[in-house]
């Protein structure tokens, strides 16, 4: 990602790690930085599979796992927050409670090795992938989106390490069967992340955190071992709604509606649109959301605890 410095007439393009990197506190906050040091550590972005087919099943290294074995100091947790969806459409996510994890890694490796298709749907629970529903996806928890869906993925940074269960025996542009990481996979897979906890766990049901005429915040997905958690702010109404980074960052997506104003006390005001994605820098302090147009709108809101 890059940022632009200077106004519309010369601006330069800098690296956002970049800036990161120079002003670490100001960007992320002094508990942030000292957790992180210079690493930025969520990232927003989207999973589009419509007239598409399903995602990968897969799961994300454990901690462990992923220094050891990868180098990389902290998890891929993620959370997946659909934009586009239906009841009759799907997300992967979680071990059925009935689910034989040693026939589940057979016929993985069967379908690896043999391209013998793999019923999923035997060890991995499906829920409708309901527009607005958020998803908790720890690391090693099995998990994929359907076809059909528009995910905006609110994730730990790290992104290279998705280890494949099953791929649907999809061929690359060589004609070869599409690398899976059936091994790596079942390494990491949670095997307590099973049954009808899955459903109240990850699949958690918002909880207004505070309210005032017309708006609300509410939470929407927080796990002890996810060190993000994921908000959302309803304007119902054209009232303005006080927040404050309190020293640590804040990224924000509108997900309905027009947009918002962000408002910093002591800054230039910023136009925030559908599906656009903001930081709000620690340094920022006090702001104000002003509703844009005259429907709800929803505003995602991402910080680290």
């Amino acid at each position: 990602s890059g940022v632009l410095v200077g106004d519309a007439a010369a601006a330069v393009e800098l690296p956002f790690q970049l800036i990161v990197a120079v002003h670490p506190e100001q960007i992320m906050g002094a508990g942030v930085h000292e957790t992180f040091g210079t690493s930025f550590p969520v990232r927003f972005d989207y999973l589009d599979t419509l007239d598409g087919g399903n995602l990968s099943v897969h799961c994300h290294p454990r901690p462990g796992y992923m220094s050891d074995v990868f180098g990389w100091p902290y998890p891929q947790h993620e959370t997946y927050y659909l934009m586009v969806g239906g009841e009759e459409h799907k997300v992967f996510l979680g071990l059925r409670g009935d689910a034989d994890v040693a026939e589940f890694h057979r016929l993985a490796q069967q379908a690896r090795e043999e391209a013998v298709p793999l019923e999923i749907e035997r060890f991995v629970q499906v829920f409708p992938a309901a527009a607005h529903q958020l998803f908790c996806v720890p690391a090693g928890t099995p998990h994929g989106s359907g076809a059909g869906n528009v995910v905006l993925e609110i994730s730990a940074t790290p992104y290279l390490y998705s280890l494949r269960f099953y791929d649907w025996l999809r061929r690359g542009a060589d004609d070869t069967q599409r690398p899976v990481h059936v091994e790596h996979a079942f390494e990491n897979l949670n095997t307590e992340r099973t049954g009808a906890a899955v459903g109240v766990e990850l699949k958690q049901a918002p909880r207004t955190l505070r309210a005032g005429d017309g708006w609300r915040e509410e939470l929407l997905g927080s796990l002890p071992e996810m060190f993000f958690e994921v908000r959302r702010i309803v304007l119902s109404d054209d009232v303005a709604v006080e927040d404050d980074t309190l020293g640590r960052f804040h990224v924000l997506n509108v997900v309905e509606g027009a947009g918002v104003e962000v408002a910093p006390v002591d800054a230039p005001h910023h136009v925030l649109a559908f599906a656009e994605t903001l930081l709000v820098p620690a340094a920022v302090g006090p702001y104000r959301l002003n509703r844009l147009g005259d429907q709800p709108v929803r505003v995602v809101k991402a910080l680290v605890r």
